[in-house]
């Protein structure tokens, strides 16, 4: 029910979605900025045996503050779930836990409407599942990085570009009928990214940030710079 609930307020929210931006005459950002995600995608796991697919919700906040001219730095964390298709034990259980992570953002400021970003993260995460007679640990580290143009219009934001991401982990399952530890990877990493916002005020944009290809999902973003 929980799973259904947060469901249910991505689709809610995604008509008004955004990658989020400061609406200020100043193509400058005044500051720092706290933001609000919702999200979820699904992405491929390459264990030793077989390739499954992972589905992954991330539900929490991020703190940014810049440290020089289009250069800033983010802490984020917070609730993560994850569902594995065809996994012997981890298709059975529903894992949750958190994730925390540090990442950087650089974004032009020299064009009036149209500028250019990069951007860094690396996130650990680490979800539990249990049944009656088993419980499992999946622990993951993601690297991120992606580029792209972003078109500014008054109050809209709009961007889009390409990402790599690499995946790393472990599955560490204890009990009967299965005592295991493997290790599995991302099988794709390169995709494209599409997000448009929009300012309710100077300071305040609410919108989405979808991606696609090897990861494949939608994220609600809530903002407020300060």
């Amino acid at each position: 029910m929980r799973r259904v609930l947060l469901g249910l307020s991505i689709l809610c929210a995604a008509p008004w979605a955004g990658l989020a931006y400061a609406y200020d005459e100043s193509p400058l950002s005044p500051g720092g900025s706290t933001l609000l995600e919702l999200g979820r995608y699904h992405t491929g796991f390459q264990y030793p045996a077989a390739d499954d697919e992972a589905h992954v919700g991330r539900y929490g906040v991020q703190f940014s503050t810049p440290v020089a001219e289009d250069l800033g730095v983010d802490l984020h964390g917070g609730y993560a779930t994850l569902d594995v298709d065809s996994d012997p034990v981890a298709s059975l259980q529903d894992y949750t836990g958190r994730y925390l992570g540090l990442g950087t953002r650089y974004e032009s400021s020299n064009g009036d409407y149209l500028n250019f970003s990069v951007e860094g993260r690396y996130t650990w995460y680490d979800v539990t599942g249990s049944s009656f007679v088993e419980q499992s640990e999946i622990v993951w580290y993601e690297g991120w990085l992606a580029a792209g143009p972003v078109l500014r219009y008054g109050p809209w934001r709009l961007a889009g570009g390409g990402y790599y991401q690499n995946v790393q982990g472990n599955e560490t399952d204890t009990g009967p009928p299965t005592s295991q530890y493997r290790t599995f990877s991302s099988d794709r990493q390169l995709g494209g990214y599409l997000g448009f916002a929009f300012y309710l005020d100077r300071t305040g944009s609410i919108g989405v940030y979808a991606t696609a290809g090897a990861r494949q999902g939608i994220n609600v973003v809530f903002k407020r710079e300060f």
